[in-house]
């Protein structure tokens, strides 16, 4: 069994997927449209679970659910690439780079433009 991918709502989808895209580097995937008039959009990586963006152009979407914590994202320098995305965006910030010893890795959190909280790992 292997995880496909996270279904999470959005309220903009051309500013999410920017974000996704252009900021933090993961690739589009697909993009469908449903029989209800809802967006599906897919970003990831080649070798990972995919993330899909659901965006009703109607706005009768309930937005996110409550429940989901955090996006996780595998990053060579955690430093590095919170200074790049907070030059390239200025997100709101949860917690700076910090170490956690018992995970082994370097951490930071910072939240989407969708208001999701991205956390990006660096494993030591």
């Amino acid at each position: 069994m292997d995880v496909i991918h996270t279904a999470i709502w959005v309220s903009d989808l051309e500013e999410t997927a920017a974000f996704y895209e252009d900021v933090l580097g993961l690739e589009f995937q697909s993009e469908f449209t449903g029989d209800d008039g809802v967006v599906n959009y897919y970003v990831g990586t080649e070798d990972g679970a995919d993330l899909q963006f659901k965006y009703d152009p109607d706005g009768k979407s309930a937005g996110p659910p409550a429940g989901i914590d955090h996006v996780a994202l595998a990053v060579d320098d955690v430093d590095a690439e919170f200074d790049r995305v907070l030059e390239a965006t200025d997100p709101p910030v949860v917690l700076e780079p910090t170490t956690v010893e018992a995970a082994n890795a370097r951490v930071a959190f910072l939240e989407d433009p969708a208001g999701y909280v991205v956390e990006l790992v660096e494993y030591q």
